[in-house]
């Protein structure tokens, strides 16, 4: 038996037009879901979906803006098909230095990343609950939301670890409904919004590739796989949080 094989499965996943959206929306069809594309830019959306169907897979795209709440009600409960697994892996960084007016960028960092979450989460739950579906909800967050500090990514580091505290908080409301929510935080991957890394400075002596994280995603999206975890967040990070190399 394949504990990872996601046949008949339903898969939404948000932030979908490039980095590491794109990349769990590859995984998550060749396992055998049916993958819902999701972001703003329907252009880069409608590229990915393509590749996918090339690749033997099956998905669609979903023009989704996570900040606004009526457009994600409206969107999603018309997509009118079970909802199996949720990734809620939009987000944004922008530098937020305490002493500078940057007070539009710290709410839209907030807006995105942590309203964002709320807003998919609580329409996706809905969905799961009311088709009586063993769901999976995977939030992003990082480990700058709990064991890695950056200098000027207050609202960033702030709106992360909001989200890890989110899902952990929710255990207890989704779990009577066989809903389970988990968190993955990433340390330092290779995509557009990776600040630069000394692979020195990380314990395994490498930057890792978007792949890196396949393994901890269908772990938590497979109910035959991790059916008893729920309220966990898997640190995949090199060994970073570790802080013993400077």
């Amino acid at each position: 038996m394949n504990i990872f094989d996601l046949s008949d499965k339903t898969a939404l996943v948000t932030g979908a037009s490039s980095g590491l959206g794109w990349r769990f929306c590859e995984v998550l069809a060749a396992a055998g879901a049916h993958v819902i594309a999701a972001a703003r830019r329907v252009d880069k959306l409608n590229e990915l979906v393509s590749s996918i169907k090339q690749a033997g897979g099956s998905a669609e795209s979903l023009k989704l803006d996570v900040r606004n709440f009526e457009q994600v009600k409206k969107q999603i409960s018309g997509l009118n098909q079970h909802i199996d697994i949720c990734i809620n892996n939009a987000g944004i960084a922008i530098d937020t230095p305490i002493f500078e007016d940057n007070q539009n960028n710290f709410e839209s960092v907030m807006q995105t990343n942590v309203l964002g979450v709320w807003y998919v989460t609580q329409v996706v739950a809905g969905i799961m609950k009311d088709q009586k579906i063993d769901g999976s909800i995977i939030n992003i967050s990082s480990i700058y939301g709990h064991s890695r500090l950056e200098e000027k990514q207050s609202a960033y580091c702030a709106s992360k670890a909001a989200v890890s505290q989110l899902t952990k908080s929710l255990v207890g409301e989704l779990s009577k409904f066989s809903i389970r929510i988990n968190a993955i935080a990433p340390g330092a991957i290779l995509t557009p919004m990776t600040p630069k890394w000394d692979h020195n400075n990380i314990p395994v002596g490498f930057l890792a590739e978007p792949s890196d994280l396949d393994g901890a995603l269908l772990f938590l999206a497979s109910n035959k796989a991790s059916r008893y975890v729920t309220g966990s967040c898997i640190t995949v990070d090199g060994g970073i949080s570790w802080g013993g190399i400077e």
